[in-house]
């Protein structure tokens, strides 16, 4: 990081604050480039330690590589609009057929491209985009997305193992591993961002790798845990505002974690409450899906209803505290 910030200065790639912001000063954004640099080579590394094969998974390399191949796409898409503000329809279309092309890719990979083949795709593209530009709106404040990028990466690693999933061991670890590496420049203090080439190819890796866990049978509790609190505080951003009659892509301060940092919260604070948030629907997943997919995802609504209500619990206890 200390090589890229001053590139970064230098083609003026700076986040200036505005009405999302929950900084007062510019920084440099593009340290996803860090994180991604850092996925990659512990890839590398891995297919060196085995023998040139991504953990030996010659037998089905679209599992293996496509969740790399997408992050690599998302985060070209992501520098170029760091670099220069590229119009909404033109982002959301690149994402639509990068992700579509993939949901084919992993249903010829795993299927005979039946009926409900057809039907994976559009849904699974859907999901991609929708799941990367969540993460994108997330991205507000210091140390959020790589806290969170940790609990996913070890997760998923995790899940790779235990479950016997091909292809999310190594990149599981890369990303926890490259994103604990990126943390100490941002957060508390933040020196550089992740920019849109990071949150895009964080968000594409975290999210290909749930879609891979989910086609080879992996019960669909286990594949959307970690997801679920960012899909939530987005979500419900979205609704509210929609609710309200206002415009869905304006910049507004109306997530939990940026509501927590107007009421008080320091940054990392906010940050740290949202990845314990995360590892609290980790944690139910493994713990009551023994039992059922329905049960551990009640449980995990039930984790994500309470972290919604973060912003009136500390509202009303300021109240009591000030009568």
């Amino acid at each position: 990081m200390g090589v890229l910030i001053p590139g970064l200065r230098k083609w003026q790639i700076i986040d200036v604050p505005n009405a999302r912001s929950s900084h007062s000063a510019p920084v440099p954004r593009g340290g996803g480039i860090g994180i991604l640099v850092g996925v990659l080579a512990g890839v590398l590394a891995s297919q060196l330690a085995v023998g040139g094969h991504l953990e030996n998974e010659v037998d089905k390399p679209v599992l293996a590589w496509l969740p790399l191949l997408v992050a690599l796409a998302m985060a070209a898409l992501g520098l170029m609009d760091d670099m220069s503000s590229l119009p909404g329809s033109v982002r959301l279309a690149v994402q639509a057929v990068v992700f579509g092309l993939a949901s084919w890719g992993l249903a010829a990979s795993t299927s005979d491209m039946d009926v409900s083949s057809w039907l994976f795709v559009p849904l699974a593209a859907f999901v991609g985009v929708g799941f990367v530009n969540a993460f994108n709106f997330m991205d507000g404040v210091n140390g959020i997305s790589s806290l969170n990028a940790i609990v996913a990466g070890t997760w998923f690693a995790w899940l790779g193992a235990y479950q016997d999933v091909d292809g999310l061991v190594v990149p599981g670890l890369a990303l926890a591993g490259a994103s604990l590496g990126f943390l100490p420049w941002n957060a508390p203090r933040a020196r550089i961002f992740l920019g849109d080439v990071g949150s895009y190819a964080i968000g594409a890796l975290i999210i290909m790798m749930s879609v891979v866990s989910w086609v080879q049978g992996v019960p669909i509790a286990l594949c959307v845990a970690p997801l679920v609190i960012y899909v939530v505080d987005t979500g419900w951003a979205i609704t509210k505002r929609a609710m309200g009659g206002r415009a869905l892509m304006d910049a507004h301060r109306e997530h939990v974690y940026q509501r927590l940092v107007d009421s008080g919260w320091s940054h990392l604070g906010a940050s740290l409450t949202t990845a314990a948030a995360s590892v609290a629907c980790v944690t139910v997943a493994v713990v009551l899906q023994r039992y059922s997919s329905l049960v551990a995802l009640t449980a995990m609504a039930v984790v994500a209803a309470l972290y919604l209500s973060l912003p009136h619990l500390h509202s009303d206890r300021d109240g009591v505290t000030r009568s």
